[in-house]
């Protein structure tokens, strides 16, 4: 991952979906494509097929310590893909 924006600090959402099955996981990559995500944050999606897990990484570059919890983008897409496995939901913050 390649962090830029020297004196800023960088947010990394992670959130971590075992889904209940593959038709779930082909809905959840079908509602990543769909969420509004703002121009300040960029989001990739990783899939394990083997084992019906998905990684969703958001990525934010946050101004101030103040802007490092979970952003609305994150936690409504938690709400969503809920009804289709279980889910975890971390922030990471990196001072570049």
């Amino acid at each position: 991952m390649v962090w830029l924006e020297k004196g800023n600090m960088k947010r990394l959402e992670i959130i971590r979906v075992e889904a209940t099955g593959p038709q779930e996981m082909m809905k959840i990559i079908g509602l990543c494509l769909e969420i509004n995500v703002p121009r300040s944050a960029r989001l990739t999606v990783y899939t394990d097929s083997f084992n019906n897990e998905l990684s969703i990484h958001i990525q934010w570059s946050a101004r101030s310590a103040s802007q490092a919890g979970k952003s609305w983008v994150g936690c409504e897409l938690c709400r969503t893909v809920s009804d289709y496995g279980q889910v975890t939901h971390t922030t990471w913050l990196k001072e570049v």
